[in-house]
């Protein structure tokens, strides 16, 4: 908050030193000074809050779905793994040979 403050300097022919004045304040003024305060510091929370909430929820969606990506694309990897192997039958129980 900025305050400026008045001073006025009036020379007086009869005094020999200049003196500094002050013009009188208003007691509304004074009064309504603190809630004024209050006020702007509640609402620059308010809007700082709402620039931060602004800029981070798309960051925030952004980082969920490359995640989800990710891990699909690990989870797809983990699925097309396969192992290949090559077998030879060296006796077949299941079918016997007749001997007649």
């Amino acid at each position: 908050m900025l305050k400026v403050y008045k001073k006025t300097i009036r020379i007086d022919s009869s005094a020999a030193h200049p003196r500094l004045e002050s013009p009188p304040q208003s007691k509304l003024s004074n009064l309504l000074s603190i809630p004024a305060m209050i006020a702007g510091a509640i609402l620059g929370t308010v809007v700082f809050s709402a620039f931060f909430a602004l800029l981070l929820i798309p960051l925030t969606i952004i980082g969920i779905r490359g995640w989800w990506l990710l891990r699909k694309l690990k989870n797809a990897q983990a699925d097309e793994q396969s192992l290949e192997a090559e077998y030879t039958v060296v006796s077949d129980t299941s079918k016997k040979p007749d001997s007649h």
